[in-house]
């Protein structure tokens, strides 16, 4: 079962530190939008800087990853990340 996320209040400065921090978990966000499959986890992206939204689409776990993480866990990973960088849950999220 994959999820979609949302987030807003994510400033450029803020979204270029959020995907500096995946990159460092071996998730590479190359650009505002496209595709991501490493490591076993894998969905859609879309970074909108004038609305300073973020939303996640079609995310899923998958092995390897799913050897070490659950997708509630991602969720709530990817949440605090978002958070620690100024950004929050889009209301309505759950």
């Amino acid at each position: 079962m994959a999820k979609n996320l949302q987030y807003e209040g994510l400033k450029p400065e803020a979204f270029d530190q959020f995907r500096s921090k995946l990159q460092a978990y071996g998730i590479n966000l190359s650009n505002n939008s496209g595709s991501f499959s490493e490591k076993g986890v894998s969905g859609k992206y879309n970074y909108n800087s004038e609305t300073e939204v973020l939303e996640l689409n079609d995310v899923s776990v998958g092995f390897p990853a799913s050897m070490m993480i659950n997708l509630d866990t991602l969720q709530k990973r990817l949440t605090e990340t978002v958070v620690q960088h100024g950004g929050r849950p889009k209301q309505g999220m759950v």
